[in-house]
């Protein structure tokens, strides 16, 4: 009988919990994915009906960017909340000491998922990690389908795991498919109901090797030329290579975001569920003369086609839906936002923004957006060391290297990024401006690039 009582009185808890009014949270991140491959950028070529339908709900960030542009560094920052010169996760390839090929690597650090399980959350890991710690270290309950890796086959991929542990075992299937799958299988299970979930759905789609896709994705674009499923903001003389298959990736990955959409429509769990995709970079797609060297070269530079991303919020109860903002938003203010979301207060050293305003029309706090890259340890591009700040028509570069020039672009009049305006008078006291907001953030956030 008191055994009955206690789960009793602990389904009463789960229950008052939903009835508080937390929402839950499904974060759907995509790998590799430029600003424009979707329809609701403008793009007609390509087929993302989901994504499309997100944006029409919610908000389309047109302007959002991520913070540092490549793979593992921008997970690190969305797990920790915290820039890469703060974390250790510099790039890929550079970690601080203490970071490298440590399982406990963010132990230090108040994380997103843990702080949300410490508000009543159940915390959901499904699809791409490619971080060394590991992930029930910091703060998920529940490891599902996942990839401890960064990249690998689209088909039968050998490496995928399940629950507490890096040990792969053979799943038959396309592999972004079974994050899909299993995301919506979750969402189905009486577990999705007993309290408020945070869920991360990391796909692998659209990075290479972009093929194979199923049928119904390879259906959208029978008869395409790559020119046919070209950008509108890519120049046309753009060494890409593989448009098609990369546009079939996106695709791949919208169909994911179906399946998450499709499984909360269903339970009924959709108006009390926020819903973000973000793309985890972006792909410059030959732009600058870079697609023959290696495939880093493909993100990490502060240019517009590497650092800015899909990114559509859809939250419940908000009144401008489908408007779209041209905001200044950063996947920094994303940590944060999911907290206040949950009821959840940031940590202070969290210098991310809440976007919950923006859902409302006021976009006055978010009039630019800074990015950085602080690997100036790898052989292969240590080099690529900056800061940047960008608002919607200008955007400022300030590079390590005191052998390469600064750069300042003006966003609106040259979208492509090709006139170097550093040293044109006329734009001096907006570059001394920009300049100033971005040493700002830099002092806030403790930045070693102060020194340079």
């Amino acid at each position: 009988m008191t055994r009955l009582l206690l789960i009793a009185a602990l389904s009463l808890i789960t229950v008052s919990a939903h009835a508080a009014g937390k929402p839950n949270i499904v974060f759907v991140i995509s790998d590799d994915h430029r600003y424009d491959m979707l329809g609701a950028a403008g793009n007609t070529s390509v087929h993302t009906p989901n994504l499309d339908r997100l944006a029409k709900e919610g908000t389309n960030f047109r302007q959002g960017t991520v913070h540092v542009p490549q793979c593992s560094p921008c997970r690190a920052m969305l797990i920790t909340g915290l820039p890469p010169h703060v974390n250790g996760h510099y790039s890929n390839q550079a970690h601080r000491a203490d970071i490298a090929k440590n399982p406990d690597g963010f132990k230090q650090y108040p994380t997103l998922p843990g702080l949300l399980r410490d508000g009543g959350y159940r915390t959901v890991l499904i699809g791409k990690w490619h971080l060394f710690a590991e992930p029930w270290n910091c703060g998920f309950t529940d490891v599902r389908v996942w990839f401890p890796p960064g990249g690998g086959k689209f088909l039968d991929n050998p490496n995928v795991a399940r629950g507490n542990t890096r040990d792969g075992a053979k799943m038959n299937g396309f592999v972004n498919e079974l994050f899909g799958q299993d995301a919506a299988e979750f969402i189905r299970s009486d577990a999705a109901k007993e309290r408020p979930f945070f869920m991360w759905v990391a796909l692998t789609a659209p990075h290479t090797p972009l093929t194979p896709n199923p049928p119904e994705v390879q259906k959208a674009y029978e008869g395409k030329t790559d020119q046919d499923v070209w950008p509108p903001h890519l120049p046309k003389d753009a060494k890409a290579k593989r448009m098609k298959d990369y546009a079939e990736a996106i695709t791949m990955a919208d169909r994911q975001l179906g399946h998450v959409l499709a499984a909360l429509d269903e339970t009924k769990l959709a108006d009390n569920t926020v819903v973000v995709f973000m793309g985890d970079n972006g792909y410059m797609m030959g732009t600058r003369d870079l697609n023959d060297q290696p495939a880093f070269h493909g993100k990490v530079y502060p240019y517009e086609d590497s650092v800015r991303v899909p990114f559509v919020m859809k939250a419940p109860g908000v009144k401008n839906a489908g408007a779209g903002s041209d905001a200044c938003v950063s996947s920094l203010d994303l940590p944060p936002t999911f907290l206040k979301l949950a009821g959840v207060t940031p940590p202070a050293t969290w210098p991310g923004r809440d976007l919950t305003p923006v859902l409302a029309g006021d976009d006055k706090a978010f009039a630019s957006a800074v990015c950085e890259f602080v690997d100036s340890e790898n052989a292969k591009f240590g080099d690529v060391n900056y800061r940047l700040i960008r608002s919607t028509t200008h955007k400022l570069i300030d590079w390590a290297d005191s052998k390469r020039p600064d750069e300042f672009y003006d966003l609106k009049n040259d979208p492509q990024e090709l006139k170097n305006k550093i040293d044109d008078a006329s734009t001096k006291d907006l570059q001394a401006a920009m300049r100033k907001d971005l040493r700002a953030w830099m002092e806030k956030t403790q930045d070693p690039a102060l020194k340079w």
